[in-house]
């Protein structure tokens, strides 16, 4: 699982890979290497891509504005066929599901919509609508959340903090069931005394040693060149700052465990 890499906050806001290169020829199975020239400039452009997309979603939204403003005057012509009419409305449910999705993109990428408390079951609800389309091209067989949250698990944690957790170990699950067979995603959400539990697990093959080893050092990588960010690196340094903590465990598969305190009063 591309699961063990853990360090320093980046603006890049990318997955640092520290899985084992056995999938990968000719990138040295399962040895560390340094940061290259290709990486950083990679780590570079993601930087850059982070800062003009929210203007390029803006403008993306008031262009699908008119598109369903204009479904909308065309529904009301009673002079289009039932066929005409039912494409028309599958432009709009389109259009609108585009803007939604924009939306949730913005309001991810604005530092000052974080709040100090947050239901975790909404915000994992927020991740996996995030990566949705990603999962079903990365043709995963299954997402389950388990159990089904039956009320709200309230946190004392950034809200973009947890969001930005859950993203991260959404997309590491993500790259370790590439190439698998057998590509399951599990999540699980436990309501523990003091502590809220979100644990993800995977179907792929889980960390190696040189992962674990490296899960406190910043910008390593045993991936392929051009792939570096830093994931669970994020991941670990957002934790420490909400007060709770990521642990690795043993397999099979990949499995890692993110707990967050509870709210006071909850």
């Amino acid at each position: 699982m591309d699961n063990g890499n853990q360090g320093p906050v980046s603006e890049a806001g990318g997955p640092l890979s520290t899985q084992p290169a056995a999938n990968q020829p000719g990138e040295g199975a399962g040895e560390e290497r340094p940061l290259t020239l290709e990486d950083l400039v990679y780590i570079n452009r993601m930087t850059t891509v982070g800062h003009v997309l929210p203007s390029v979603a803006h403008e993306l939204n008031n262009s699908l504005q008119v598109i369903g403003g204009l479904v909308e005057l065309l529904t009301m012509r009673a002079e289009l066929g039932r066929d005409v009419q039912d494409k028309i409305n599958k432009i709009g449910q389109q259009a609108s599901r585009s803007a939604g999705m924009l939306r949730e993109f913005v309001a991810f990428a604005r530092r000052d919509d974080a709040v100090a408390r947050v239901d975790v079951s909404k915000a994992l609800e927020r991740a996996l609508g995030l990566r949705r389309y990603h999962l079903a091209r990365a043709r995963i067989d299954a997402v389950m959340v388990e159990p089904q949250p039956t009320g709200p698990l309230v946190v004392s944690a950034d809200s973009q903090h947890v969001v930005q957790v859950l993203l991260n170990l959404l997309i590491n699950a993500e790259e370790s069931l590439a190439g698998q067979e057998r590509r399951e995603l599990r999540i699980q959400l436990v309501d523990v005394t003091t502590m809220v539990r979100c644990q993800v697990e995977d179907s792929g093959p889980g960390f190696s040693d040189v992962a674990k080893r490296m899960l406190r050092r910043p910008f390593a990588s045993t991936k392929a060149r051009g792939t570096a960010g830093l994931g669970l690196a994020v991941a670990g340094a957002l934790m420490e700052k909400d007060g709770g903590r990521l642990e690795v465990l043993d397999g099979p598969g990949g499995r890692v465990r993110v707990e967050w305190p509870k709210a006071p009063g909850v």
